[in-house]
C-alpha cells in the first residue's frame, strides 16, 4: 500500500525524536490537554504533527483522526478512499522512564455510501515500538507481519510473516490494584484460576507494550471497566479497534468481553472509550465461561 512509506518515515522521525533529547525533559507535562482527558506531553504533540504532516500528502488520505484532536481532520484529498486514525504516542507516561512506547493506528476504507460502518472497515491496520529497536507490526490483506530498522541498510526489513497467536499462553497482563472496582465480576475469579495454573503476570501500562507482548507470546490482556472509568479507558476508534484487527487476522480474540471489538458500530465521538480484552483462544474461552 502506497501509505505504508509515509507512515515508516512518520516512526523514524518519532524515534529520532526520543533517541536525540533528553527524555526527562520530553516528559514534563504541559499546562494543556487534550480532548481525550490525558495529559499532552511534549512528545505527543510532536509525533501528532509529525504524522498530520506527512500524511496529509498522501493522496490515498480524505480523512484524518487524532488522539489529540477534537474532531475529525479532512485533507484536501475529498474523493480519496480511506480514513487514517492513530494515536500518534501511546505509553507516553513512561517517556521519562525510557520504557517503550509506540503509535498504534488503522486505516479505513470508505463503503460505496461513502461511510465507514464498524472496525470490519479496518483494511489495514498496526502499531510501531519505540524501544531498544525500532519495529513495526502491520496487519493487511489476512497476513500479519514485523518489521525492523535496520540503520546500516537504512530501510525496514520484514523479520517475520502470517503471525499467529498460541492457542495458549502462560502469561496474563492485566492491573490488578483495580481488581476491587471491576465492574465485570468475572475478571478476579477468572484471574484466580490463571494464578493456579500458574500463569506469570506482566504489566508495563503501555498498551503497545502489553499487547505486543501477548501477540509474541499468547496469553490474556485486557484492561476492563471500572468504577472509575465505567465506559474503559481505551479509546475505540484508533486504540481498540486497530488491535482488535490484528488479534483477530492472528488467530486471537479482540472483545469488549460482550461482544468482538469490530463489530462495535462506528462512534459519532472520536474519543469513545471501552474495555478492552485482546487474547489467544484458550484464555479467552476460559473468561467467557467463568462466573
Amino acid at each position: 500500500m502506497d501509505l505504508l512509506p509515509t507512515l515508516e518515515k512518520s516512526f523514524l522521525e518519532i524515534a529520532n525524536l526520543m533517541k536525540n533529547q533528553n527524555t526527562l525533559d520530553l516528559g514534563d507535562y504541559m499546562v494543556e490537554y487534550n480532548f481525550s482527558g490525558d495529559d499532552v506531553k511534549q512528545l505527543d504533540l510532536m509525533s501528532n504533527v509529525i504524522l498530520k504532516t506527512n500524511l496529509e500528502k498522501c493522496v490515498q488520505v480524505r480523512c484524518i483522526g487524532s488522539e489529540e484532536d477534537k474532531e475529525l481532520h479532512y485533507t484536501e484529498h475529498k474523493n480519496a478512499p480511506y480514513l487514517i486514525c492513530f494515536d500518534p504516542l501511546d505509553g507516553s507516561s513512561n517517556i521519562d522512564v525510557n520504557i517503550t512506547t509506540g503509535t498504534i493506528f488503522a486505516v479505513y476504507k470508505y463503503d460505496d455510501k461513502n461511510e465507514i460502518t464498524n472496525g470490519r472497515n479496518i483494511i489495514m491496520s498496526g502499531y510501531s515500538l519505540y524501544g531498544a529497536s525500532t519495529q513495526y507490526i502491520i496487519a493487511y490483506h489476512n497476513n500479519v507481519s514485523m518489521y525492523q530498522y535496520v540503520p546500516s541498510e537504512q530501510k525496514f526489513i520484514c523479520l517475520k510473516t502470517n503471525m499467529k497467536l498460541k492457542e495458549k499462553g502462560n502469561i496474563y497482563s492485566i492491573n490488578e490494584a483495580n481488581k476491587h472496582i471491576w465492574c465485570d465480576k468475572r475478571f478476579a475469579p477468572f484471574i484466580d484460576s490463571c494464578i493456579k495454573e500458574n500463569y506469570s503476570t506482566r504489566w508495563v501500562g503501555s498498551l503497545v507494550a502489553d499487547a505486543h507482548r501477548t501477540l509474541i507470546k499468547g496469553g490474556f490482556f485486557a484492561y476492563p471497566a471500572n468504577e472509575k472509568n465505567k465506559d474503559g479507558k481505551i479509546r475505540l476508534l484508533y486504540e481498540a479497534y486497530p488491535f482488535a484487527h490484528i488479534f483477530e487476522v492472528a488467530g486471537g480474540f479482540g472483545s469488549n468481553g460482550e461482544e468482538q471489538l469490530l463489530d462495535i458500530p462506528f462512534p459519532k465521538n472520536i474519543h469513545q472509550k471501552t474495555p478492552i480484552i485482546l487474547s489467544s483462544n484458550s484464555e479467552f474461552t476460559k473468561f467467557i465461561i467463568t462466573m
